[in-house]
């Protein structure tokens, strides 16, 4: 019996999958995805998203020479 699961590329990238889950008034909870090792983990808060994937991504040796940084600069 074959499941409607997706299949995701497991390629060199560091892609992250991240379902959030509303959860009333406490706030926002969910589960990030980093597609290329397939680990889960599952946050809180939207602060505790974003350090789980810049964990990722500083164990992963990232940004890399070809990764274009975007910085906001306010206006002066």
């Amino acid at each position: 019996m074959q499941t409607n699961k997706p299949i995701y590329n497991r390629g060199t990238s560091n892609d992250f999958i991240v379902r959030i889950v509303d959860d009333g008034e406490i706030g926002v909870k969910g589960k990030v995805e980093h597609i290329k090792s397939g680990q889960v983990q599952y946050f809180d808060d939207y602060l505790e998203m974003l350090m789980l994937i810049q964990q990722k991504l500083d164990s992963q040796g990232y940004p890399q020479s070809d990764t274009e940084l975007r910085i906001f600069k306010k206006n002066v």
